[in-house]
């Protein structure tokens, strides 16, 4: 016998949820997806404890998938308040709201590979934050944990399907195909999964009601030049104007960012069992939506 399970999707109208509205669940659940700019069962403004309660109350949600926040880094460091708000104040009202309820709702939330530095692959005790996006996304952590949550510090890309907001992999193909100058940094190392196979595992955590702190990302991890140039050969692309460069040779970064986010994702592949994708796979897989 199927058990339905009724999954709240908060943040469907970003890059990731735009992306997963797309998808199909797995078959029995009941899927509502939340964007506050949409007339929906589910649009309420989360900075709104009165909003985020009502339409709670009104769903009953089994599971909490939160792919809302603030992802700008420049605008969380110029901003804090504003960063407080999407990232730490929206989850304070969602889970006061389990908490009041005093139910079992599954809360997964979304967390970056920002909250890393130095030397990686890091594991998941390896905390070390050096700007104020990574400081609201690790307060948001400490808010989930206040229940019994789970929590996915990852990287994504792959073809957005969003239309107010372009992926790593939509600005790289953009500028290839128009034969723009563009310069990748040689020294930011990092992890990313594709956005399907994201999607592809929460399924499985969701299936499986796992919980705890995972890292979540590409078995291996490469510098971000070398993801471009990788991608570039997987689209058939000249890479001739793009060039290497370090991210001190740059003025356009008004904040700092870590150097090394690399991801030791060994934690949740056990607790699933499951071995993660290659970053050359994921690169692979996405430059596939590009070229059919």
């Amino acid at each position: 016998m199927i058990v339905k399970k009724t999954i709240l999707v908060l943040g469907s109208g970003g890059l990731l949820g735009s992306y997963f509205s797309n998808q199909q669940f797995e078959l029995g659940w009941d899927v509502i997806f939340h964007s506050r700019s949409l007339d929906k069962l589910a649009n309420a403004d989360l900075e709104k404890m009165n909003e985020t309660s009502k339409m709670l109350d009104l769903i009953k949600p089994d599971i909490i998938l939160n792919l809302a926040g603030i992802t700008s880094v420049d605008n969380c460091e110029s901003f804090p308040n504003t960063a407080y708000l999407g990232n730490v104040k929206t989850l304070e009202n969602v889970v006061s709201w389990i908490e009041y309820n005093k139910n079992q709702t599954q809360l997964i939330h979304i967390s970056t590979d920002q909250v890393y530095d130095g030397l990686g692959p890091h594991d998941e005790s390896m905390v070390s934050l050096k700007n104020y996006y990574a400081f609201s996304k690790y307060a948001g952590e400490l808010v989930a944990k206040r229940v019994n949550s789970t929590i996915l510090r990852t990287n994504f890309f792959g073809k957005s399907t969003c239309s107010k907001r372009s992926s790593l992999t939509d600005w790289l193909y953009v500028n290839l195909k128009e034969g723009n100058d563009i310069q990748v940094f040689e020294d930011v190392k990092f992890s990313p999964l594709s956005m399907s196979t994201l999607f592809e595992v929460i399924n499985k955590i969701i299936e499986h009601d796992l919980r705890g702190v995972f890292n979540l990302g590409s078995r291996d991890g490469m510098s971000k030049a070398d993801f471009a140039f990788k991608f570039a050969s997987s689209i058939n692309l000249s890479s001739k104007n793009m060039y290497r460069c370090a991210t001190t040779e740059v003025d356009f970064l008004k904040t700092y960012r870590p150097n090394d986010m690399r991801l030791n994702s060994e934690r949740i592949e056990s607790h699933l069992n499951i071995s993660l994708p290659a970053l050359d796979d994921e690169i692979k897989k996405v430059a596939k939506e590009y070229t059919k």
